[in-house]
Formats: structure tokens, sequence, C-alpha cells
């Protein structure tokens, strides 16, 4: 009985020490903010994640976000969004909360899979705060990670519960944690042979059909949602998107394989991204051979029953595979982030082994003290990196500065610059990134839209051909489909917006833009459906209502152009051309329009001079 007591408390004290570990890690990041890299698109100018409708939930479970199918991410951010808004603390707060409910997680799981519980406690310290998941955690656009990585972990947990007591109310359990991982990010589907390492673990006999049969209905949701994922990079091009050839994808993959264990146990220049090299080099097939060589070393070792190291290899290895690029997507060969639960397969065995050594020579006590001391050493390099997570530049420089043969940094930090106005600055970046990689269409978007707030038109048009030349890029096709259009070709304009609206139908400025163009081309009944679309997808957006407003006087519909003036002035008594085209409404409506007309002119419209002057000369 003491000694249960015992255990139970050292457990609580070591759950209470990993939690606190990783707030002070992570203490840099509570007043972070967002990032431009996906936080705006997943989160701050997402009108779909900020109210819960049925219409909502239909398009979460319907709909890609940038290149991925992950609708209980997606739901994740609404329910943020309910409780903080648009302030990114709250965002990253879940992060954490979920980073911390992980590490407890696999605590709970390690603790059932290795018969020391310091073992347990310090694979899962070295989880938590490592310098490698900082990318997952920090970052608001990861939430995926570490959503998928709570259900994945439950899964886990539960697996051990499972096969420990045979009930299959736990399977069952395991089967609905597994799928939710899956709908939080599609590298959940690696879960049915991750299984597998946790069999290797419990020493449980790989020749029983029993143990293949019992991950069917995983392997099953996985290959479903798998496919799904592969449509949706697809539909955001992000597959094949850098040109290597079949024997150089193997090589590269090899190398990342190595690469990543040493960003685990060396973790210095580390980056959000790693960039694919001009071409494989000696340390490339170095690496391949080593690769194959842990491989091997797996295969080995269950033959000769090390149980540890092999599940280890196998765990780390089916985790990993899937993002060595043998199918590319993205842009860049590695990134921090995929080694989320991956690490897990390295942590287990290399923590077994340091105990195991040093305790069959009696000598625990300096496991514990080594493990510790590496642990702070880890804590305060994660505290560090997190430094660049503070602002939108210090995390391109640092990039760039790590990498600064990477396209990808040098467009992004240029894309930061131009945000804040420093158009000099940021073209040279810009300028490098082509230099660099001059398919990088997101690059020549970036450079049309940086002629095009300086005025100079003809040079944004054609950069953003370049851009669209080579991608279907939707962002440069609507900044193009805006220069057409204020440049008073609406038809070419229409040709542009009508594929943005095709992969984006909910897209609200786009529907706005060709409303504007079918004025233009003197369709103002079909402008009118165009703008009825941008107010229902515009989150009450006024420019649209005012729109809209403005259109309806000149159909005739006084009352209505009324209306969607006074919401706008609603929400914002400051607009003045609110206040002056709901004067002409009234006028039209033989309404008093003067008091409306003189808050426009007081707000400093001038045509409203002109009307007050005309229509309500007898009150001046």
């Amino acid at each position: 009985m003491a000694e249960t007591y015992q255990k139970k408390y050292i457990s609580w004290m070591h759950a209470a020490m990993i939690a606190v570990a990783v707030l002070l890690a992570y203490f840099k990041i509570f007043d972070a903010g967002f990032i431009s890299w996906d936080d705006a698109d997943y989160v701050a100018n997402n009108k779909d994640i900020q109210n819960f409708s049925i219409d909502n939930l239909s398009r979460w479970f319907s709909s890609f976000y940038i290149g991925n199918y992950h609708p209980l991410t997606m739901l994740s951010y609404a329910i943020d969004h309910m409780f903080w808004g648009a302030a990114p603390g709250g965002y990253h707060i879940t992060n954490i909360l979920l980073h911390i409910a992980n590490a407890l997680l696999l605590y709970a799981f390690a603790k059932s899979v290795q018969a020391n519980i310091w073992v347990a406690f310090f694979v899962a310290i070295l989880f938590a705060i490592h310098p490698v998941q900082t990318e997952s955690v920090s970052w608001v656009a990861e939430r995926k990670n570490v959503l998928y990585g709570f259900f994945f972990l439950s899964s886990l947990w539960l697996y051990t519960r499972y096969v420990a007591e045979e009930r299959i109310g736990y399977l069952l359990l395991v089967i609905i944690a597994g799928i939710a991982a899956m709908l939080s990010k599609a590298a959940a589907v690696t879960l049915p042979l991750t299984l597998i390492a946790v069999d290797i673990w419990l020493h449980r006999p790989l020749g029983k059909a029993k143990v293949w049969l019992e991950k069917l209905p995983l392997l099953a949701a996985a290959v479903v949602l798998g496919l799904v994922a592969i449509s949706a990079q697809k539909s955001g091009a992000f597959l094949a998107h850098h040109d290597t050839t079949a024997w150089n994808a193997i090589v590269y993959a090899g190398y990342a394989y190595v690469q990543y264990i040493i960003h685990l146990l060396v973790p210095v220049k580390l980056s959000v991204l790693y960039p694919y090299p001009a071409s494989p080099g000696v340390i490339h097939y170095l690496f391949l051979l080593l690769a194959l060589g842990i491989v091997t070393t797996g295969v080995i070792a269950y033959k000769r029953k090390w149980y540890v190291l092999s599940g280890g290899i196998w765990f780390y290895t089916v985790n990993i595979a899937i993002v060595l690029q043998f199918v590319q997507f993205g842009e860049v060969l590695m990134a921090d982030r995929y080694l989320y639960i991956a690490s897990i397969g390295v942590w287990v065995p290399l923590t077994y082994l340091l105990f195991d050594v040093l305790a069959k020579r009696g000598k625990q006590a300096i496991a514990i003290a080594s493990a510790a001391i590496i642990s702070v050493l880890f804590l305060f390099a994660t505290f560090n990196r997190n430094e660049i997570w503070q602002s939108e530049l210090q995390f391109w420089e640092a990039i760039v500065e790590t990498h600064p043969q990477s396209a990808v940094a040098q467009n992004s930090l240029g894309g930061v610059y131009m945000m804040q106005g420093r158009y000099n600055e940021a073209l040279k970046y810009i300028d490098e990134a082509i230099k660099l990689d001059g398919n990088n269409y997101k690059a020549w978007y970036n450079k049309g839209v940086l002629h095009l707030r300086k005025g100079e038109l003809s040079e944004a048009e054609a950069a953003l051909n370049r851009s669209v030349n080579i991608n279907q890029y939707t962002k440069a096709l609507f900044s193009r489909a805006l220069l057409y259009q204020q440049a008073g070709q609406p038809l070419r304009a229409l040709n542009d917006i009508e594929i943005v609206l095709q992969q984006e139908p909910y897209n609200a400025r786009a529907h706005f833009i060709k409303g504007n163009c079918m004025e233009q081309t003197g369709n103002p009944e079909t402008a009118i459906s165009s703008y009825n679309k941008a107010v229902e997808y515009g989150n009450n957006e006024p420019l649209f209502y005012l729109r809209r407003g403005i259109l309806k006087i000149r159909l005739g519909d006084y009352r209505g152009a009324i209306h969607d003036c006074s919401l706008v002035i609603e929400r914002n008594p400051q607009n003045a051309e609110a206040w002056y085209w709901r004067g002409m409404a009234k006028h039209e409506a033989r309404q008093m329009p003067c008091h409306d007309l003189n808050r426009a002119r007081n707000l400093g419209y001038q045509p409203a001079q002109e009307a007050l002057m005309k229509y309500c000369n007898k009150d001046q």
C-alpha cells in the first residue's frame, strides 16, 4: 500500500514538473502575435471560424484550407474565436495547453510500456521541451499538430489499456480517438502502423492474426482520409513543387531521415524550413547509407528480441516516412514540425538505454542527473528559440540568416517589409527570391502587389502575369482582376475572378469585385446578385453594403438602399459617403434628406455640399 501511494505521489510530482517546464519554456509565447505565414488564412482573416452555424460546420467538413483537410482543427479555431475573438494570445494559450496535455498523455503511455517510472518521465519531458517542438507549439497555424497529437497519443494510451484488459470498449475508443486525430491532421494516418510499434514494446506476438485484424478499422479510415488529404494537397498546388528525379528523391529522403535524428540529439541551427540542396552531395549519400543501416538494425533488433530498440525504430520510421518527400509536397525538404510525434520513437529507446545501462550498475541516480541536465539545457534552448516568434520580422530574418539560399524565406521576408511600407527593402528580398527560383509564383505575386501599391501598373501586370503563368494562384488572379477592374477592363477582370470563385466559392471580396465588373458592363441585376453573396460571406463588411446600396438607388430600390446605408452608418458613424448616399436615397423616396446630407458635408464629403444647395436650400 505504501509503495503504491509513493508511486502515485511521484507520478503527480512528475506531472506537475512537466507542466511547469512547458510553461517556463514557452513563457515568451503568451503575448506573441500572429504571423502572416498561414496564421492569417487560418485565423485572422478566416470568416469561417467567426461563428458557429450549420453552414460553417458543413464547410469545415467539406472544404480544404491551404491544401489541408482538418475539420476538427477548424472547429478548435472557432472555439478559440468564441472566447478570444481576434486576440492572438488566446490561440497561443490553447496551443500550449494542448502541448502540456500531450506531454502528460505521453507520460501515461510511456509508464504503460516501461517498467521504470523515471524513463517515462524523461521521455515525456524531452518530448515536451525540446526546441524542435517550438514550431508546432508557438505557431498558431500549427494547431493541427498539437491537436492531432492529443488524439493520437490518447489513442496510443487507450491501446495499452485495451491490450492489458482486452475490453472491446477500449478498442472502440482507440478507433474513435484515431479517426479524430486524422480529422485534425492527415499525418495521423500512420496510427495503425504506429500501433505495431506499441505491440513490439508490449511483447505481443506479431504472428497472430488478431494483432492485425484489430487495426483494420483504423487502416480503412487511414486509406480514405489519406486519399482526401492528397486531393487537398492537389487543390492547393502543393504536390510535386520541387523538380527532382526519383533517385534524388530517395537520396534526399535518406538524408532527411538521419538529419532529423541529429536535430534531436544536437539541436543547433534549427529552422522553420530547410530548403532543397542544389544537387545531392557526399553527405546525402552517406546519410542514405546510415538510414538503411538504422532500418536494418531495427529488423535485427526485433529478431534478437531487443524490443525497446526495434519498437523505437519502427515508431520513428513510420511517422517520419510520410514526410520524407517520396511524394513531394510543399516547398522545403524538411521542417521541424514533422518531428512532433516521430521524436517519441527516438526518446523511448535512448532514455531506456541510459537508465538500463546505469541501473544495472547501481547508478540510477547518475542517469537521473544526466537526463535532468540535458532537459534543463533543452529548456533554455527552447526558451531562447521562442524569441523568433515575437515578431514577423524576427521570424523571417532568423530563417534568412540560417538559409539565405531559400527562395521561400527571402520572398517571405520581402513580404514583411512590404506590409510595413518599406518597399525598397521589400523589393530587394523579393528579387533575390526570384533570382534563386524563377518559378516561385508567390514571389512574382508579391512583386506584382508591390508594384500595384506603388502605382506602377504595367510592372504590376507583368509580374502578376508571370505568377499566373507558373501557377493558377488565386491570390495572383484576384490581384490581377482588381488591377483590370480598376483600369476599366471589366471583361478581363471577370475572366480572372471567375477562376478565383471556382476555387474559392465563399470568397466575399471576389464576389464584390465581380459585382463591380457587372456594373461596369451594364448588368446591374447580376451585380446585385454578386453583392448579395459578398454581403452573405463578408461578415458584415460595410463596403459591401455601401456598394449594394448605391446600386439599389440606380435600380429604384430606395428603401433597400436606405437600409444598406443605415447598416454602414451603424458600424461606422464617420462614413461620410454612407450619409451622403442615404440622403440621396431619402430624397428619391420623398423623405427628408437634409440631415444626412449635412452630416456628410460636415464629415468632408464634397458632393454633399452641392446636394445640400440643390435639395435643402430652404434649410441653409
